[in-house]
């Protein structure tokens, strides 16, 4: 493997058998042979590549090449890392044209111009004010490395029990539980929700009671006063 700056130029020593010592790879028969002894010849290289990195979207985020590019470019065969930094509201998703996949950070080795694209996609960060009041759910849920750019997503305000669910703040807003957006860039939303006034059933149990107890009463008193008056009446005598 040749280092940054040289090229591999020929093989030579015990080259027995093989067809062209130009080729950097080549297969050989060790024959009657217990040792051979062949050397790899590496010669000075002038030849410089580029790398362009692609940023999707351009407020995405940004990418570190490490040793950083030198402004002629890289010499050949020089080994480069590649490193996605995702801004705020952002996370990395993955990679295109010389590079896929989502792994991150990455390693390029330098044979020729490279041009590589960093998709970061866009997230959603919900919160419930107060925070006991309830929560907010996804559907789709939001995978770890965010939603690709687009996705329509139903978002659900589900108040915790004794409260309800009043409006919404941020970047959606009304009193409608569920809303279905497309999540195009970080979103921010908070779920407004408010206590519900205590069930005063028993208020109206006692009142009941107590009205009719006080009916019992009056009724007593009544009967007890017309008693009382017909004791009092004075008695006619017989015939």
């Amino acid at each position: 493997m040749a280092s940054a700056g040289y090229v591999f130029d020929t093989w030579n020593g015990s080259v027995d058998g093989i067809a062209d010592t130009s080729l950097s790879i080549v297969t050989f028969t060790m024959g009657d042979a217990t040792v051979r002894t062949i050397t790899a010849n590496f010669t000075p290289s002038d030849l410089r590549y580029t790398v362009t990195a692609i940023l999707e979207p351009s407020s995405g985020g940004s990418v570190r090449l490490q040793p950083p590019q030198p402004s002629a470019g890289y010499p050949v065969n020089q080994s480069v890392s590649v490193l996605a930094v995702a801004h705020m509201g952002y996370v990395f998703g993955r990679w295109m044209g010389d590079l896929a996949g989502p792994d991150n950070p990455r390693t390029i080795l330098i044979r020729e111009d490279k041009s590589i694209t960093a998709i970061f996609n866009p997230t959603v960060t919900m919160y419930s004010s107060p925070s006991e009041g309830g929560s907010v759910a996804l559907e789709p849920a939001q995978p770890a490395n965010g939603y690709a750019a687009g996705t329509e997503v139903t978002i659900t305000a589900k108040a915790a029990k004794g409260y309800h669910f009043v409006s919404w703040q941020g970047d959606i807003s009304g009193s409608k539980k569920s809303v279905s957006i497309a999540v195009d860039a970080p979103m921010t939303m908070t779920a407004g929700f408010v206590g519900q006034s205590p069930s005063r059933w028993w208020l109206w149990v006692i009142f009941g009671l107590a009205g009719l107890f006080g009916a019992l009463i009056l009724v007593r008193l009544v009967y007890a006063r017309m008693n009382k008056r017909a004791l009092d009446q004075p008695q006619q005598p017989d015939g």
